[in-house]
């Protein structure tokens, strides 16, 4: 007995070694097969890479696929898989279309009036609301059902408002084809909706500011988007767009956007500072080393020591 239980801790002492080392170089091998997928899908849509987030322009809407922060601060962050595409447009709809059962922690936002859907196998998938059920179900046509019916097939935490169409994931993917299909699907899924919402009315709430908007067009030789209502085009060389967009408050604000002219895409992006914890708060940031503008700005980018990086204020004048 003493010689069997002998030979059962040898074999167990050798065991737990060899089978830390396999969870290890497992984890290294599917690091390593991430970031090749990863840079398969960016190369694909001619986007930039960063680590384990691909970020990219597809079809003039901002896409991501990768892990976040997820609510919370400092030590309390979380973090969360996700692909998050955005319309072409905002909605301006009150728009939240997310899975039966969704988790709150996963996403939570006041909701506005419930919607029925018009389709009984959607009803059962997801729940729906809007600010105005008709206009939310004309949004809803065909295809619009269609692409959501098949994305929630394979991506069943699927979040959709009038901002963004999200997907929420259990892992980092890593293989090229799941996270093709994923950004493949995404874009469907935005395109159809920024489609149909061309030709559905503007909110009852501001179809009476529509003959202002004509007004800004003309002036500014715009072209008047009737169905928001906005206006849109371009202005000294740069890309221009005004979209109403729905405020936490139930109101409306107006979303303006002025593109750059042509120049090396570094991935920059400036925001003010609103969280409380500094660095813990924003995840890769770089710091310019002037203390208020570090302290007043969150700043980003693909190559924070490259040439491309910004250095103090030039970030903000460009």
């Amino acid at each position: 007995m003493d010689a069997l239980t002998s030979v059962l801790c040898l074999l167990l002492g050798s065991a737990l070694p060899l089978l830390g080392l396999y969870f290890v170089i497992r984890r290294g091998v599917r690091q390593l097969q991430v970031a090749t997928a990863y840079g398969d899908v960016a190369r694909s849509l001619a986007s930039t890479s960063t680590r384990a987030a691909s970020r990219c322009r597809a079809s003039r809407r901002a896409a991501l696929v990768g892990r976040r922060g997820d609510g919370g601060h400092g030590p309390d962050r979380r973090m969360a898989c996700w692909g998050v595409l955005d319309p072409e447009r905002p909605l301006g709809l009150g728009l939240l279309i997310r899975r039966r059962g969704l988790s709150e922690r996963l996403y939570r936002r006041a909701r506005g009036v419930k919607v029925q859907a018009v389709d009984a196998e959607l009803e059962r998938l997801v729940e729906i609301s809007g600010d105005e059920p008709e206009r939310v179900r004309e949004l809803l046509d065909e295809r619009v059902r269609e692409v959501l019916g098949l994305i929630l097939t394979r991506w069943r935490d699927l979040v959709v408002t009038d901002q963004s169409v999200r997907i929420y994931l259990s892992q980092l993917l890593s293989r090229t084809p799941d996270l093709r299909d994923l950004v493949y699907g995404m874009r469907t899924l935005a395109a159809e909706i920024s489609a149909a919402r061309r030709r559905i009315g503007p909110p009852t709430a501001l179809a009476a500011r529509a003959p202002g908007w004509e007004r800004l067009g003309e002036r500014l030789g715009l072209q008047v988007e009737a169905a928001f209502p906005g206006v849109a085009g371009e202005v000294d060389g740069r890309t221009v767009r005004v979209t109403p967009v729905r405020t936490v408050d139930g109101g409306y604000a107006a979303e303006l956007r002025i593109g750059l002219r042509a120049h090396r895409r570094t991935g920059l992006r400036l925001r003010p500072q609103i969280e409380p914890d500094g660095y813990w708060s924003v995840g890769q940031d770089i710091q310019v080393g002037d203390e208020p503008f570090d302290q007043a700005f969150v700043v980003k980018g693909d190559d924070p020591g490259g040439r491309g990086s910004c250095s103090g204020r030039r970030c903000a004048r460009g």
